[in-house]
C-alpha cells in the first residue's frame, strides 16, 4: 500500500528543498525512499542504530569506499569524511524507529542535521516518552500525518479511561461489601471517595493528566 507520504510527494519535495525534516507516525518510510531516490541522493535503513554501522552505510554510498576500510575509522572521522565528500550535494537520510535513538547517536545525527544539505525523513512509534535530549531533535521535524497520531492517541485515552472507570466501580463494590451495612450513608460516601482516589491514581500512573 502506498503510504500518505508518497501521495504527497510534491509537498515532501518542497519541504526538503526548504530544509524541513519530516516525521511520520507509525509508517514505514521505505516507500518514501523508493520514490524520492531518483531525485535526491538517499540512504535508507530500518533502524538508526548502531550509529557507527549507519555512518559506514552512509559514507559508503557517498564515497564508494569499501566498508572494510571505513570500519577502521572512528565515528568522528567517519562523520568528517561524510560531510567533506558530500560537498554541496543534497542528501536525505531515511530511517524508522526514531524512538530508539540514544543520547550519543542523537548527537551524531544532530551534527549531520546541522549541515544545510543533509535532511531526514523518519518515523516513530512511541510507547513511552522520549527523553529530553532526543525530544529536542524530534522538534526539528514536521509531523506529516499528525491527524493519524492524534486520532490514535485520543482512542488510547478513551480506552484507558474506560478501564480505569471499570476498576474504580469494582473497588466501590468491594469496599461496600466489606462494610457491615450497605445502607450506611457514611459507607457509601466513603466508597465513592475511595473509588475517585483510585481513578485519579490510575490516570496519573498512566500519564494521562
Amino acid at each position: 500500500m502506498i503510504i500518505s507520504c508518497c501521495m504527497k510527494l510534491l509537498q515532501i519535495q518542497a519541504d526538503i528543498r526548504n530544509g524541513q525534516n519530516l516525521m511520520f507516525y507509525d509508517k514505514n518510510v521505505y516507500e518514501c525512499f523508493s520514490r524520492l531516490k531518483t531525485n535526491f541522493l538517499c540512504v535508507f535503513y530500518h533502524d538508526p542504530l548502531p550509529i557507527k554501522v549507519r555512518l559506514i552505510d552512509i559514507t559508503h554510498v557517498i564515497t564508494g569506499q569499501t566498508k572494510t576500510f571505513l570500519n577502521r575509522l572512528a565515528v568522528p572521522d567517519l562523520t568528517q569524511l561524510l560531510v567533506e565528500k558530500l560537498q554541496s550535494k543534497t542528501m536525505i537520510i531515511f530511517f524508522n524507529h526514531f524512538e530508539r535513538l540514544t543520547d550519543r547517536s542523537m548527537q551524531i545525527y544532530n551534527q549531520l542535521n546541522s549541515q544545510d544539505n543533509i535532511h531526514f525523513i523518519c518515523s516513530f512509534n512511541v510507547n513511552k516518552s522520549l527523553n529530553s535530549e532526543v525530544y529536542s531533535f524530534f522538534k526539528t521535524f514536521k509531523l506529516v500525518n499528525k491527524d493519524v497520531y492524534e486520532l490514535k492517541h485520543k482512542n488510547e485515552i478513551n480506552v484507558s479511561y474506560a478501564v480505569y472507570a471499570g476498576i474504580s466501580i469494582y473497588c466501590i463494590v468491594l469496599y461496600l461489601k466489606t462494610g457491615f451495612s450497605l445502607t450506611s450513608a457514611t459507607m457509601v460516601i466513603g466508597g465513592i471517595w475511595f473509588a475517585l482516589i483510585i481513578f485519579r491514581t490510575l490516570i496519573y500512573a498512566g500519564g494521562r493528566l
